[in-house]
């Protein structure tokens, strides 16, 4: 289950919008929003692309997406 909490704290931590981190994953910022609103699933080349960008360790990456 996703973990919209730690995933914003996360941009913030890192100073990016919402909008800079559906760059960062290649989609829209509205398919963004659907996926934190549960609607649909993050893809395994999104969740890389967010955790390469970010430097997130695995334990981090998986609280955020398989909380």
């Amino acid at each position: 289950m996703f973990n919209r909490d730690l995933f914003r704290a996360k941009c913030i931590e890192h100073g990016i919008r919402t909008q800079d981190a559906a760059q960062i994953m290649g989609i829209n910022p509205a398919t963004l929003s659907r996926k934190m609103g549960g609607q649909s699933d993050f893809t395994r080349n999104e969740i890389q692309l967010f955790r390469a960008a970010l430097h997130l360790t695995p334990q981090e990456t998986d609280a955020i997406f398989f909380a």
